[in-house]
Parts: structure tokens; sequence; C-alpha cells
């Protein structure tokens, strides 16, 4: 009798460690596919912060051409109403 107990506690033991093992390896399949999309993600992130860079650096290009341009207007708009003050006299 207790010989036939010890051998039902043994398959019992066999069933949940293979039960165990499935559990297991599906977690483990489950860390990897997370990984790996944490890793596309992280790269993906790289991508947008050097994108995000040159984007800065082009709009201080053109900040930098508005000034500029605004001040050549500016010099603009002075000579031709100093030119127009002379025609006037």
């Amino acid at each position: 009798m207790q010989t036939e107990a010890m051998k039902n506690k043994i398959k019992e033991k066999i069933v949940l460690d293979k039960t165990n093992q499935n559990i297991i390896a599906a977690l483990n399949a489950k860390i990897e596919k997370l990984e790996t999309e944490l890793s596309e993600i992280k790269n993906i992130e790289k991508q947008h912060a050097y994108m995000n860079g040159l984007m800065h650096k082009e709009i201080d290009k053109y900040k930098q051409e508005i000034f500029t341009l605004k001040k050549e207007n500016s010099i603009f708009k002075e000579n031709l109403q100093a030119e127009l003050l002379r025609k006037s006299k």
C-alpha cells in the first residue's frame, strides 16, 4: 500500500514537473520575445533622437536665415525711405 502511494506521488510529481517545464519554456519564449521588442524599440528611439537632432539643426539654420532676411529687409526699407525722402525734396 505504501509503495502504491509512493508510486502515485512520484507520478504526480513527474506530471507537475512536466507542467512546470512547459510553463517555464513558455515564459522563456515570452521573455525572449519581449527582449527582442525592447531592443527594437531602443533602436527606434535612437533613430528618433538622431532625427530630432537633425531637425533642430535645420530649425536653427532657418532661424538664422530668417534673422538675416529680417535684417536685410530692415536695411532695404531704410534705404527705400531715404530714397523716397530725397526724391520728394
